[in-house]
């Protein structure tokens, strides 16, 4: 999923920057490949939420989306979190 940053945006290009690449750590922890998964969408969603809450820090951004993500599959416990990030 691709942040860009719009014409009358209230985000800089350094905010686009920074949830750009939080999106971009997250996804690839997730083995995300399409912007129409839901793991997607909640990576997005949760990294614009944080980080207009003030969180700019990237490494956070991500891990609180990937939590956000695996905490969004109530069937999927720690042990098939990782067969999956295994078999990515």
């Amino acid at each position: 999923m691709l942040f860009d940053n719009a014409s009358k945006s209230i985000y800089s290009q350094e905010d686009w920057n920074i949830m750009q690449a939080a999106y971009d750590k997250a996804a690839k922890t997730l083995v995300v490949k399409s912007s129409t998964d839901d793991d997607a969408r909640i990576i997005a969603e949760t990294v614009m939420t944080a980080f207009n809450r003030g969180n700019k820090d990237i490494n956070s951004l991500a891990a609180l989306a990937v939590i956000t993500a695996i905490n969004s599959h109530p069937s999927l416990n720690q042990n098939g979190f990782e067969q999956r990030k295994r078999s990515g």
